[in-house]
């Protein structure tokens, strides 16, 4: 008995599945379909309001549909949206944001939404391989999607050259010395790599990287944007640059200090927050080598520092920037926002849920969302950079 069903998919929606609707009103959900397209798709999971579906053939194809460049896409779980024209999935991702800020959040916003974009491919300035051993052959890429089978690539269309040719390097090794390790690898200037952990002609020793008027390092075990190509775009957006000269500026989740550096050009006093010390490290030698005297890194959990020094800064903060990891804000850090009432807060978010989530909370403590902007920082993925602007509902614009 054929369990089939055939299927329109109305749009894309957060994730980058395809969105068609069942007989019975409920939503299915099906990967690697694209919009306005008829579609023969068999339910692999049933919920009462909700059902998955597997794509079996595509009957009538999307006029944005393309053919994968990737020969791995559709078994490695890195991308989602390959199969669909790069201007759709700019499209969609506009799309991801203002649906999360009403659904989840309950924002309606009907302002603009620019997106700033780049190339499509060979963007990444940084990867993280994991590693198998084969007899004696050893296996690098990425787990398969939905699992932890690994799955073995030649190369990866969306990583920077230097980084793409490494699988091949690597295959060069004795498996016997990396079998089960993730190997994280950063790229610099000059093509300079940063590995962790370090080995053969992979060193451990820290990159750098010139970005606007200011030169960062850091090493494979840092946070640091991964879109080589953006990354000034989405500095430019966070600390613009007719930003007036201001008194205190707070940087949250400063990682290297990517943000911190060019707020110590605008701000007679930074302070960025910072709980890993590796990258405590780092953001206080990037400070000393661009010769800023008035910026301080706290090496602290968020929280934690909110929690305990929130309310010393009641009315004091001019600009406060927060890049929090994809889980959002911490209840103690919207707390700590809300007690602190900076002027001017920029949420830098790579999750628009939880970037809804926070954002109803400091809407409702008097907040203005004045600006939306997406960066797709992640080409060919079903994620997006949102930098969100609010100004305090007294502070004037």
């Amino acid at each position: 008995m054929d369990d089939s069903l055939e299927l329109w998919i109305e749009r894309l929606v957060a994730g980058g599945e395809g969105l068609a609707h069942l007989p019975d009103g409920r939503a299915v959900f099906i990967p690697q379909t694209a919009p306005g397209e008829l579609v023969r798709v068999r339910l692999v999971e049933e919920k009462p309001t909700f059902a998955r579906g597997r794509l079996l053939e595509v009957l009538q194809p999307s006029p944005v549909r393309r053919a994968a460049p990737c020969p791995h896409y559709g078994t490695c779980g890195g991308c989602q949206l390959q199969h669909v024209q790069y201007a759709a999935q700019v499209e969609a991702k506009q799309a991801f944001i203002r649906e999360a800020l009403l659904r989840l959040g309950q924002i309606a916003w009907d302002g603009p939404i620019p997106m700033r974009t780049g190339p499509e491919w060979g963007y990444r300035s940084r990867v993280q391989f994991k590693l198998a051993a084969d007899g004696r052959r050893l296996r690098v890429g990425f787990y398969a999607s939905g699992t932890n089978d690994l799955c073995d690539i030649e190369t990866c269309p969306l990583l920077a050259p230097p980084l793409a040719r490494l699988p091949a390097v690597l295959r060069q090794q004795a498996p016997s010395s990396l079998a089960g390790k993730t190997l994280d690898i950063a790229l610099g200037d000059d093509d300079g790599l940063s590995a962790f952990p370090a080995f053969a002609d992979l060193p451990g020793r820290p990159v750098t990287r010139r970005i606007g008027h200011f030169v960062y390092t850091y090493d494979a075990r840092c946070f640091f944007q991964v879109n080589r190509e953006l990354v000034a775009a989405l500095v430019a957006e966070v600390v613009p640059d007719d930003l007036p000269f201001g008194g205190l500026a707070l940087d949250l989740y400063a990682g290297v200090g990517l943000f911190t550096l060019p707020l110590a050009r605008k701000f007679r006093q930074v302070l960025a927050i910072e709980a890993s010390p590796n990258a405590v490290a780092f953001a206080r030698e990037n400070i000393r080598h661009n010769q800023l005297t008035n910026a301080q890194v706290v090496a602290e959990d968020c929280a934690r520092w909110m929690q305990m020094r929130a309310a010393a800064f009641t009315d004091r903060v001019d600009w406060l920037v927060a890049d929090p990891p994809r889980a959002g804000l911490d209840s103690a850090v919207r707390t700590g926002l809300v007690t602190i009432r900076p002027r001017q807060i920029v949420y830098v978010s790579c999750h628009p849920a939880t970037l809804a989530r926070d954002l109803k909370v400091l809407l409702a403590h008097g907040y203005r969302l004045t600006k939306l902007v997406g960066l797709d920082l992640f080409p060919q993925t079903a994620h997006v950079e949102v930098v969100a602007q609010l100004v305090r509902g007294d502070a004037g614009n």
